[in-house]
């Protein structure tokens, strides 16, 4: 297998057996050169079950104020709205054009966003298609949106051509932001707590810095409390004296665990 990230090559890397989801036995396996790690099993599965077990992990929680899987999902997407509030008034992300939230599931951040300022995060979900208020696929048009922001989305995508769809929604001067956990290293151990039934990629600081530089972007600022990254495609040091970000001309890899 050569990794999805750098073309690299990869190894096995260890398995876990999962009891729920009629999931069994998932391999996982290593990139030799950026670390970026990804369910085997997972990859390989057939696109029907692939999104039954999505549908079946996330139906549980979706459209409620509690996830028993993430514990703190509701205090990160307050301060994640609270953070898009404070980048835009900071000049950060521009509204010329629409912006979106890919993969929104239950449209929960676009709500508390909407709830705390007048700025509207379209909503988009593959699996709610014929929801009200949602955005349909023959909407997500190419450079079509000044803010594109993923939450807790990177770790349920099992082919490069899914990360590169998402970013090619970001418009020439707009913005991406993300939320998913990055490591310097990931664990070998199938006991890790974010070894999770829907969970099936693991990005390195590495493999996001790959993924940084490929997509063409050159700056980028982090905030801890939300764990938002922002990423911008010019240099914004005008911005870095701000307390409340960290910035770096490049990827800010934050997380060294």
């Amino acid at each position: 297998m050569r990794c999805i990230i750098c073309n690299h090559p990869s190894k096995y890397s260890f398995s876990k057996h999962f009891d729920r989801f009629d999931l069994g036995k998932v391999d996982y396996w290593t990139c030799t050169a950026c670390g970026f790690t990804i369910s085997e099993t997972h990859k390989n599965m057939p696109a029907p079950r692939w999104e039954k077990l999505n549908r079946d992990c996330h139906q549980a929680y979706q459209g409620t104020d509690e996830n028993p899987t993430d514990p703190r999902w509701l205090e990160r997407l307050n301060a994640q709205a609270a953070t898009i509030q404070l980048a835009y008034e900071s000049g950060l992300i521009p509204s010329n054009l629409p912006w979106i939230d890919f993969a929104c599931g239950d449209g929960k951040l676009s709500s508390l966003l909407k709830a705390r300022s007048r700025l509207d995060l379209l909503k988009f979900d593959r699996y709610m298609q014929n929801a009200p208020e949602y955005l349909g696929t023959e909407d997500l048009l190419a450079g079509g949106f000044d803010f594109v922001i993923t939450t807790s989305v990177f770790e349920h995508l099992t082919e490069r051509s899914h990360f590169d769809a998402i970013e090619a929604l970001v418009s020439e001067h707009g913005v991406l932001g993300m939320h998913t956990l990055v490591r310097e290293k990931i664990p070998v151990a199938p006991d890790w707590f974010y070894l999770q039934a829907p969970h099936c990629s693991f990005h390195t600081n590495r493999s996001m810095e790959i993924l940084f530089k490929q997509w063409g972007y050159q700056s980028s600022v982090y905030h801890v409390e939300s764990r938002l990254w922002l990423w911008f495609k010019s240099n914004m040091s005008d911005f870095a004296r701000n307390q409340n970000f960290i910035y770096k001309n490049g990827f800010v890899d934050y997380w060294k665990q």
